[in-house]
């Protein structure tokens, strides 16, 4: 046996693993088989984030209603929200609005796409970019100068992103299959 734990003191995953963290062991591979289902099925998240580890994009306190209706990653939030239906069912369970719910859903869509973090996600929210299908359709170097002026304006990432990243999201836009069905 390579590890072995002390008998009193639950395993626990790496601190700072976005998806496990603080979670016992056994119950993070649990995780495991959902986990290979959404690879699978080109569901998974390129950037899976703990809901309470994303301050600037989740509050505190509605990390902690996210967490008490079993949601606890943004791949949580699109795995139970994605219909509008779905939605005002955790909006009911979590006590967060509709709207609020709604906002969540189209932010863990677009942490799909590798290479963006939440910063570069709330601010394409704040443009304007309602889904991954949503971006798949803009252009790259008109939604670069929308992005770069609106976060002059909001201050919400540093620095703005690039023509080439743009350019890179708007391309995996185009291969990732829709996670949210259309209102």
């Amino acid at each position: 046996m390579l590890f072995r734990a002390p008998l009193r003191a639950p395993l626990r995953a790496p601190i700072g693993d976005p998806i496990v963290s603080g979670l016992p062991l056994s119950r993070a591979l649990r995780l495991v088989p959902a986990l290979l289902l959404l690879v699978a099925t080109g569901r998974a998240s390129a950037n899976p984030y703990n809901v309470s580890e994303v301050p600037k994009l989740i509050k505190e306190r509605e990390a902690r209603k996210l967490h008490d209706a079993g949601v606890h990653s943004t791949d949580d939030i699109l795995r139970r929200a994605p219909d509008a239906d779905q939605r005002k069912q955790l909006a009911k369970q979590t006590g967060l609005g509709g709207a609020r719910i709604e906002q969540l859903a189209r932010c863990a869509d677009l942490l799909r796409l590798q290479n963006i973090g939440p910063e570069f996600v709330i601010l394409l929210d704040a443009a304007g970019v309602k889904s991954v299908p949503n971006l798949a359709t803009l252009s790259p170097p008109a939604l670069t100068k929308k992005l770069a002026a609106l976060n002059r304006q909001r201050h919400i990432a540093n620095p703005s992103p690039s023509e080439a990243q743009v350019r890179d999201w708007v391309t995996q836009a185009t291969k990732l299959p829709a996670a949210l069905a259309a209102r």
